[in-house]
């Protein structure tokens, strides 16, 4: 994977948009990012690692964080990156989430995280999680895999190094896919457990059959069967003993069997005799209760067929009550045409009331509607010639609001002009400094000139020499030369003096223009003023101005106050006018409906008062001729004369009834009276207490050999379920043990946890070999770093049987000939093994993966070398760009900004 263009906006400390052309950087060798502290140095690294994985470079930034906190509200945060994979072009535009300004509105909203992944061919990815698969399909690393091999950040560049075998483990688990041999030794150790639970259950289901098993308390097993409870007799003791108790209660079985059977051959001889004298007892008593009954019931017969005599006399009035509910019946039909000549009446009167309702409510609407119209039509001629007021009022509203503004302008222009005139007092207090400062420099120049020119005789005087001639006058004498004065200026202070005068008339000019410039424009704006107000307020006072123009816009206001106010009025009548234009009409079509409806109702409302009339005289006729006021009460009649008759009915038939009844029962009893006597003939006598007596005796005997035979019964069957689930057990059980042994045994040697013995995992034992690799390639560069002092050697032998073990890394110090912990390491001596075993991480990784890391970036640890140790990790870091391989490196270490000329500077503003 090789960059190609970074793309920043509002992302960590870059508040705008910065776009990083990588290309330039060329496809080999090293570059180095550089700047002030805090610039956004690591940043870089962050918004790459951001772009391809959602996060950043080092494990303590957040992708909340990531928002620039010197950023515009409304400047967007995305970091967009082209990268190139295997000759293909990729383009990734990640942002975080953050707040933003609304698109509508005042406020802020949450903008959500979003990701697109642009392939080569042109399709985009958009979801957050399949962009995320995608780059891990391309790439072929997760972000913890590329942290440990292709982007090395601040914080975690010793990680790989001081890791302790089970961080190694993770760490390799996830590069080189050993996981599926830790699903191999989890496989193996729940296979143990397994069948480990199936021997424990198997022996829980022993001790549940031997605690089954049931003897009596005074046999002699008792002892020994509570000792195979206790677990203390063998499996094998224990069901010889099962055996011995199994037979012996089985012999006790077949004794009481023989018993039991004879005193039932016993019981059933006497039983048949206690049966026969218990039912001549039971026949006497019931003789007697028979013949009590019998008599009872010739009584009740003589009585009942007097009381349906009685009932008999009464059939002539059955007769004539059949007579009159016959009439009744032949009358119903004429009160069915009285009922419904009496609705038919009734619904004319309501149809009639109704027609008189709606003539009412007809007259009244049309009252109304004519009343309405009127007042309607009325208005609506009022309100007659409005367009013409309304322009009126318009243009003069039109005209206010142009002389307000007039005013408005007029006042704002005052108040500028008097700024004007405050920068103007200004600027001449200004040329008038300026001019004293020229005039005081000025001055002094000249007095130093003056007293410069008066020296120069003195200077030439200090130059003559006795004989020679002056370079003045000539003369060979020079009885009494000029004396040079210590006050004398020198030819540098005269030039500063002179361009000190020089610089202030320059000011005091520049001030005079730009005073005289602004003088100008005042008082042309002053003219212009002084026009408008006296065309639009007349002759003012001086001074007066402000209060002049509040005076009469307040007046001007007013006015258009009251104008708007008559134009919303006029507004409103003509919005009345066209509302009575429509209204007008619709009131006159539903007059006109009202008196047609009014004509309609008044003459349906004489009809049917006329058919009301002759309905009347029917209905009297037709009532005048019937028994009974209505068909209800000739019903009514009717329902009581044949409730009569069913009564007279029904009391006749319940007196033959009971007679016949009482009649049957009295010859039943007769019978059975009879037959007893004859059964009674042939009855023996025998002793009934006698016999009872033995039969208790003998039931209690058969009960108590009844009990004991269920006691070993059940005593049979617990015993035989105990010694047949006790066998089947205890052979499954002696298999899984066999099985148990050679398992657990595998299981401890595959996940290293043999007791006595290095914990070595078989997941881990793989991954030595490709720790062994990496080694090799890291100490390629690790020997060239340190001068053949140190070599990074993999532990062969654990430091205690404790814990697991395997990938523990100790340094050989070629030196000294000893071999240490690499936590033992200086600060810079663990910077440059931490940098050989990231390299030698990176380079297995490409040759057992296959996967190709065209770049590298490396954000720490050169500031902690000494020059040497600097130049061999230079030079290391050198061979490692052999290849096509560019290598990024973050430092402020100055020898590497002199070594390494392709440099990405990171400035640093406020």
């Amino acid at each position: 994977m090789r960059p190609l263009k970074l793309k920043l906006s509002a992302f960590g400390p870059y508040a705008g948009e910065v776009v990083l052309d990588l290309e330039k950087l060329g496809e080999s060798g090293l570059y180095l990012v550089t700047g002030d502290t805090g610039a956004g140095k690591t940043t870089i690294f962050d918004a790459i690692c951001y772009a391809l994985y959602g996060e950043a470079s080092g494990n303590n930034r957040e992708p909340a964080m990531l928002r620039s906190k010197y950023a515009q509200p409304g400047t967007p945060t995305f970091v967009e990156l082209c990268f190139r994979y295997a000759g293909q072009d990729y383009t990734v535009r990640r942002n975080p989430e953050y707040e933003r300004p609304k698109d509508r509105g005042e406020g802020m909203t949450l903008q959500r995280a979003e990701a697109l992944l642009t392939l080569p061919d042109g399709r985009q990815i958009t979801k957050q999680k399949d962009v995320n698969s995608a780059l891990r399909d391309i790439i072929g690393l997760d972000r913890e895999q590329f942290g440990q091999i292709a982007m090395i950040a601040q914080g975690d560049f010793l990680k790989l190094l001081l890791a302790g075998t089970r961080e190694r483990q993770e760490i390799f688990r996830s590069i080189f896919n050993t996981g599926l041999y830790v699903a191999l030794q989890k496989r193996m150790s729940e296979a143990s457990a397994e069948v480990k639970k199936q021997w424990d259950e198997c022996g829980r289901g022993i001790r549940q059959y031997v605690d089954g098993i049931v003897c009596p308390e005074d046999s002699a097993h008792a002892e020994a069967i509570s000792r195979a409870k206790q677990g203390e007799l063998p499996v094998n003791e224990t069901l010889s003993l099962l055996e011995i108790l199994i037979a012996e209660d089985g012999e006790h079985a077949e004794d009481m069997s023989a018993a039991i059977a004879a005193l039932g051959k016993e019981l059933e001889s006497l039983v048949a005799l206690i049966t026969r004298a218990e039912e001549a007892e039971k026949k006497r008593a019931e003789l007697a209760t028979a013949q009590q009954r019998a008599l009872a019931k010739k009584n009740e017969l003589d009585k009942l067929e007097a009381d349906m005599m009685a009932e008999r006399s009464r059939i002539a009035e059955q007769d004539s009550l059949r007579e009159k509910i016959s009439a009744i019946e032949l009358s119903l039909p004429d009160y069915d045409r009285l009922e419904a000549q009496k609705r038919t009446l009734s619904e004319a009167e309501k149809a009639h009331s109704k027609v008189q309702s709606d003539y009412k409510s007809a007259e009244k609407s049309c009252l109304e509607l004519a009343g309405e119209l009127d007042r309607l039509k009325t208005e609506r001629e009022s309100l007659r010639d409005l367009g013409a007021e309304k322009t009126m009022l318009q243009n003069r509203l039109d005209e206010l609001e142009k002389r307000i503004t007039r005013l408005a302008d007029i006042s704002r222009r005052l108040s500028e002009l008097e700024k004007d005139r405050t920068k103007l007092e200004k600027l001449q207090q200004e040329y008038m400094d300026n001019e004293r400062s020229y005039a005081s420099l000025s001055e002094a120049f000249e007095k130093k000139n003056r007293a410069f020119l008066s020296a120069q005789a003195g200077i030439i005087a200090r130059t003559l020499t006795a004989g020679e001639p002056c370079p003045v006058c000539g003369s060979t004498e020079h009885p009494k030369p000029a004396q040079l004065s210590d006050e004398v200026p020198g030819e540098a202070e005269l030039e500063q003096a002179k361009a000190a005068a020089d610089t202030a008339r320059e000011k005091m000019e520049r001030s005079s223009r730009r005073a005289g410039e602004e003088k100008a424009l005042l008082m042309q704006k002053e003219e212009s003023l002084r026009q408008d107000i006296l065309d639009s307020l007349g002759q003012l006072e001086p001074g007066t101005e402000h209060s002049a123009i509040r005076l009469h816009r307040e007046k001007l206001e007013g006015d258009r106050s009251a104008v708007l106010a008559e134009k919303r009025q006029a507004e409103s009548l003509e919005t009345r006018r066209m509302t009575l234009d429509t209204l007008i009409p619709e009131k006159e079509a539903a007059l006109a409906a009202a008196q047609n409806r009014r004509s309609d109702t008044a003459s349906k409302t004489a009809a049917l008062a006329s058919a009301i009339e002759v309905q009347k005289q029917n209905l009297s006729e037709l009532a005048s001729a019937l028994p009974f006021e209505s068909r209800t009460e000739a019903r009514n009649m009717r329902q009581n004369l044949a409730a009569k008759l069913s009564e007279l009915k029904n009391a006749l038939d319940r007196a033959e009834k009971s007679f016949q009844s009482a009649q049957r029962e009295y010859s039943l009893l007769s019978g059975s009276i009879e037959q007893l006597k004859k059964q009674l003939e042939t009855a023996p006598e025998s002793d009934l207490s006698a016999h009872r007596e033995q039969r208790a005796a003998l039931t209690e005997r058969r009960n108590s050999l009844d009990l004991a035979q269920r006691r070993v019964s059940l005593r049979l069957s617990a015993n035989r379920a105990a010694l047949e689930g006790i066998q089947g057990r205890a052979k499954t059980m002696e298999q899984l043990e066999t099985k148990l042994r050679w398992l657990h045994a595998l299981s401890q040697t595959a996940n290293g946890t043999l007791s006595g013995k290095e914990k070595i995992a078989l997941e881990t034992y793989i991954q030595t070999t490709y720790f062994d690799r990496i080694l090799t390639r890291a100490n390629i560069r690790l020997m060239k770093m340190s001068g053949g002092q140190y070599e990074l050697r993999r532990r062969e032998t654990a430091a205690t049987l404790s814990g697991q073990s395997g990938l523990e890394l100790d340094v050989v110090d070629h030196y000294n000939g000893s071999m240490r912990s690499v936590k033992t390491l200086s600060g810079g001596e663990s910077f440059k093994a931490s940098l050989a075993l990231a390299l030698g991480l990176s380079d297995e990784v490409q040759m057992s993966t296959g996967i190709r890391l065209d770049t590298m970036f490396v954000d720490e640890g050169f500031g902690s070398l000494d020059p040497d140790s600097l130049d061999q990790a230079y030079r290391a870091l050198a061979d490692l760009t052999e290849g096509n391989r560019l290598v990024g490196i973050i430092s402020h270490v100055g020898e590497l900004k002199e070594k390494i000329d392709r440099q990405i500077l990171v400035t640093k503003s406020r």
